[in-house]
């Protein structure tokens, strides 16, 4: 079995190491095939993907399991990969940066300078006016062709990121729903005060768990502390939607120089006051 790997990835990228690189191109090798597939086109995301099971990933590296799912991790974190797990199917993995090859050559218009009617005067004004007319109307068009082309490349480059983008939404809007236990009105919250940029949405989501867990530090030698501290169960995170928006709107509106700190704090006396709540019997000599 022969792949291509792409010298980029030694140099032109943040892939580290062999393993790494080997298997992103044993991803991209696959990829190929379901894009000329329409059975491996996910609607609901818009793109292709591909099925690649770790044992299988192990034994074309020559690893064990356990190494293949820290490859597969390091690389949905610097973006090349988001994987859709499915109930009782193998997972879809789809490339977020994986584009096809296809080649950019371009046809060379070739200049040809005639000499006809140079022994011709009665006709040479003519004939020169002619030339330059027409050469300066193929000129013309040929950048603005170019003017096009560039213009459409850019449009298909937004377009491009700005699925990725909803991919990577998507993707973490549902892990935040499905693994977090953060409620579908929540997660919307959270998507709007980020503006739907991924990368706001994972710091924001990033404060809110980091903020929990320092209360459920706080709390560990209390009784029904963790039954406090769980979204399903304390009904005060009911609104919790509502109080995230509050949180982040008045940390904006105020003219602090640290407004990353007013929300990560304001969101740990939220989490104190909902433990309180729950347990106040408990709670109230070791939080405050």
């Amino acid at each position: 079995m022969f792949i291509k790997v792409e010298m980029d990835y030694f140099k032109g990228s943040n892939l580290k190491g062999a393993n790494e690189i080997l298997t992103y191109s044993l991803l991209c090798d696959r990829m190929k095939a379901s894009k000329n597939n329409k059975d491996f086109f996910d609607k609901k995301f818009g793109d292709s993907y591909i099925i690649f099971k770790r044992e299988e990933l192990a034994e074309y590296l020559d690893v064990t399991v356990k190494t293949v799912t820290k490859i597969l991790k390091s690389l949905v974190k610097k973006g090349y990969l988001i994987v859709k797990h499915q109930f009782n199917a193998a997972s879809k993995l789809f490339l977020p940066k994986f584009e096809n090859e296809k080649s950019t050559s371009m046809p060379v218009k070739e200049e040809i300078t005639s000499s006809f009617g140079k022994n011709l005067p009665s006709n040479k004004s003519t004939l020169t006016d002619k030339y330059i007319t027409d050469n300066t109307r193929d000129t013309c068009s040929e950048i603005n062709s170019k003017k096009i082309v560039a213009i459409t490349q850019k449009e298909k480059q937004a377009a491009k990121q700005k699925k990725l983008n909803e991919l990577e939404i998507n993707a973490l809007s549902n892990s935040l729903e499905t693994k977090a236990g953060f409620s579908k009105r929540t997660v919307n919250m959270l998507k709007a005060l980020s503006f739907n940029d991924p990368k706001k949405l994972y710091q924001l989501s990033g404060m809110v768990f980091k903020a929990k867990n320092v209360v459920k530090k706080q709390a560990r030698n209390v009784i029904n502390s963790q039954l406090a501290l769980s979204f399903e169960i304390n009904n005060r995170y009911e609104n919790m939607a509502v109080d995230i928006q509050r949180i982040v709107m008045t940390a904006n509106r105020s003219k602090r120089s640290n407004v990353e700190g007013y929300i990560f704090s304001s969101l740990v006396n939220y989490f104190q006051e909902a433990v309180n709540d729950y347990c106040i019997h408990d709670v109230q000599s070791v939080i405050g």
